[in-house]
């Protein structure tokens, strides 16, 4: 069984040094695990250290747009079921390239013209954190893989309170 968090995925989710951190989770709730963003947000919002700015994007990432900007980020940080071959519930920083083939989430703009408008405009870093999901049919609830590699995220994310 692979780690859920290696050590390039925890740098990918650590905060900037300098600025504000955006945590963007992204999916659709009602297609089982492509909601793995809408949970992390959940799980997240209320323990998520002052470093931080969390944007709990559903399905349409491309609305808060100027919610991330009006942010100045330092780092913005995408959380996104993307099926990129990997076992169920396997995490991976992808590269902007990779997000295009592999994310499912249905929006509008995809996440790399979202991140690229952002990154042009502030100057950012931006990391896209992809989740393999193991079912995307329509229903809720995800699959027991998927909900540990979240809940994994949520717990190193919220243990960075004394950051």
């Amino acid at each position: 069984m692979l780690p859920l968090l290696d050590e390039k995925i925890r740098r990918a989710l650590e905060p900037a040094l300098n600025g504000k951190t955006v945590v963007v989770t992204v999916g659709n709730p009602l297609r089982r695990d492509d909601g793995v963003g809408v949970y992390i947000g959940e799980k997240l919002a209320p323990i998520l250290p002052p470093c931080f700015r969390l944007i709990q994007a559903g399905f349409s990432p491309e609305r808060f747009i100027d919610d991330i900007l009006s942010e100045r980020p330092a780092k913005v940080i995408f959380i996104d079921a993307a099926s990129f071959g990997g076992v169920p519930g396997e995490i991976r920083v992808l590269t902007e390239e990779e997000v295009v083939s592999v994310t499912l989430s249905t929006h509008t703009f995809p996440l790399p013209v979202i991140a690229r408008i952002v990154a042009d405009e502030t100057g950012c870093e931006v990391v896209f954190v992809g989740i393999q999901p193991e079912d995307v049919s329509f229903g809720e609830g995800l699959s027991e893989a998927v909900e540990r590699a979240a809940s994994a995220i949520v717990e190193y994310l919220g243990g960075l309170r004394d950051a």
